[in-house]
């Protein structure tokens, strides 16, 4: 994998089964991971230790994880943000691509999770240098 182990990595998901096994495969990997149940509790976390990456669901109650993604733009949150959702409709990914977001569908094929991942670090080390 071509990020740094112990990475920090912050999901949030309205479903507790899908927070606590995308916790427990990601720290299998050799990685730390914060769960939140909704993004008013990530949002309220920044400042704060800054994820390497979050995993963030779109359909939730409150605020769905578009509008996440905007208020942490709000907050000049600078962090690579990958949207999961068991509802992929053509609106979401519409919007998902315009704002530059990568997609992915539930359920999580870790393999391609972990992929994309390492893609978005490659590109944030590539940006760094």
């Amino acid at each position: 994998m071509p990020w740094a182990r112990e990475t920090l990595i912050d999901v949030v998901d309205d479903d507790p089964a899908i927070l606590h096994s995308t916790r427990c495969l990601i720290e299998c990997e050799g990685h730390r991971v914060e769960t939140f149940a909704d993004g008013s509790e990530l949002l309220a976390a920044f400042p704060g230790p800054r994820p390497a990456f979050v995993l963030l669901d779109q359909v939730m109650a409150g605020m769905d994880g578009l509008e996440v993604f905007g208020r942490l733009r709000d907050l000049d949150a600078h962090v690579p943000v990958v949207l999961i959702t068991g509802h992929p409709d053509p609106g979401i990914r519409t919007w998902a691509r315009i704002a530059g977001i990568p997609l992915i569908e539930k359920p999580l094929v870790f393999d391609t999770l972990f992929g994309l991942l390492g893609q978005e670090a490659a590109g944030i080390s590539a940006s760094r240098a």
